[in-house]
């Protein structure tokens, strides 16, 4: 047991070495769609996003990317100004698909878990917060796209994620977050 025990905090410690951290900024649309009695709508929401995650190999042209990030969505319509703000914890799988000298592409899918800081209305006095009746705080989405590192050094990543479970804390009412994500990052 003890052998065992050694060997993977060695593997650990060996897949460690070759990990690679880095940091992201994008833009992000977010679509809710909203669905109640037989009838559905879809607001869009244009927000930023600002990300760190950890590249670690498994085998292989295969890894994964813990990562935390916040993002933060406003719309001004229709006399409505919302500003929304979540925490998010995406565990990226990712396959590599060509490794050249100069750039690396690589397709990743996997889960995002959220947690809402805030969901405001504020066009209102007192600012409205919808995390307080109307909105769960936490949500889950599962999602995929194609990242491209550049000289080692510069990631551009577009991705799309597919929410998962009801937002919405109302009877009959279902409210389900998806995101499409555009964004680029720095690699340490």
């Amino acid at each position: 047991m003890k052998k065992v025990f050694l060997l993977a905090v060695a593997l650990m410690i060996s897949a460690m070495a070759y990990a690679q951290f880095s940091v992201q900024v994008g833009y992000q649309m977010n679509s809710m769609m909203t669905e109640m009695d037989g009838v559905r709508a879809t607001q869009y929401y244009n927000g930023a996003a600002a990300a760190v995650d950890y590249n670690i190999p498994l085998v292989g042209s295969l890894s994964v990317a813990p990562g935390l990030g916040v993002n933060f969505f406003f719309t001004n319509k229709y006399g409505v100004k919302y500003r929304e703000c979540d925490l998010f914890a995406p565990i990226d799988f990712n396959l590599c698909l060509s490794d050249r000298r100069d750039t690396r592409l690589s397709l990743f899918v996997g889960p995002t878990f959220y947690y809402g800081l805030f969901s405001k209305d504020i066009s209102t006095n007192p600012h409205h917060d919808y995390y307080d009746k109307e909105s769960r705080r936490f949500d889950m989405s599962l999602g995929g796209g194609i990242w491209c590192d550049i000289q080692e050094s510069f990631r551009v990543k577009i991705g799309y994620k597919f929410g998962l479970l009801n937002c919405s804390k109302e009877a009959g009412v279902t409210e389900k977050s998806n995101e499409l994500t555009l964004a680029i990052g720095y690699l340490f």
